[in-house]
């Protein structure tokens, strides 16, 4: 069984996705996103079928749901989605934030801060909305770096975000260690060239997309 001691001993630098590797936020992005769709007429049931957008963008979620759309009612419909979003993050108790964590992350992050490595996120969430998940749930005091979809030209599942946040942390793929968990997360992953581990506690079995490279696969954060 591969531990995370040794996957992190010779690395400087540890990348996280956020939503569904270090918290199970994607529950709380549809419950939002079938909110605002609703007040805007639409009804569809999100949480149902959230399988099938694992790892999407908003955009490509609702284009998705709701072709007949404009782009910039799309735009609208995700803005009001985030807002809807840190509304019920501020409503969430601590028992509740506790139980959204993936197992063992606070111990690990803790570990790693230890071992004076660096840790970022890299997201393909919007970047108000990684910054109020990271501050929500207690994990922005540990990242040295957060990076969401709107610090690249391109994102997920492309690899510019993670050779930029690289960029940014002035270390190689040889150095770095990156934590995802959908098909277009580990696309993006192993593109850059790092070694990837692949954290499957809130994996959707039901998905029909395909993983794409050489990733490592552990359950969660508690192998150490």
């Amino acid at each position: 069984m591969t531990d995370l001691k040794t996957l992190v001993k010779n690395k400087e630098v540890v990348l996280f996705d956020m939503d569904g590797t270090l918290v199970n936020t994607e529950p709380l992005h549809a419950q939002a996103a079938v909110l605002v769709l609703d007040s805007l007429g639409v009804k569809v049931d999100l949480l149902s079928c959230i399988d099938q957008f694992y790892g999407m963008t908003d955009f490509v979620v609702i284009q998705s749901v709701c072709p007949n759309m404009s782009e910039a009612e799309i735009h609208f419909a995700i803005e009001q989605k985030n807002k809807e979003l840190i509304n019920i993050f501020r409503q969430l108790s601590p028992n509740e934030k506790e139980s959204y964590l993936t197992p063992g992350i606070i111990d690990f992050l803790h570990h790693l801060r230890h071992l004076n490595k660096k840790c970022a996120v890299v997201s393909a969430s919007e970047d108000i909305i990684v910054d109020e998940t990271l501050a929500c749930f207690g994990l922005d005091q540990f990242m040295q770096l957060q990076m969401g979809r709107n610090q690249t030209t391109l994102t997920k599942p492309h690899p510019d975000p993670y050779i930029e946040a690289m960029k940014r942390l002035k270390v190689t793929p040889e150095e770095t260690l990156i934590f995802e968990d959908s098909p277009t997360g580990i696309k993006a992953a192993t593109l850059s060239r790092a070694q990837v581990v692949r954290i499957t506690e809130f994996s959707h079995g039901n998905s029909s997309q395909k993983f794409e490279g050489n990733f490592i696969e552990l359950v969660n954060f508690t192998a150490f």
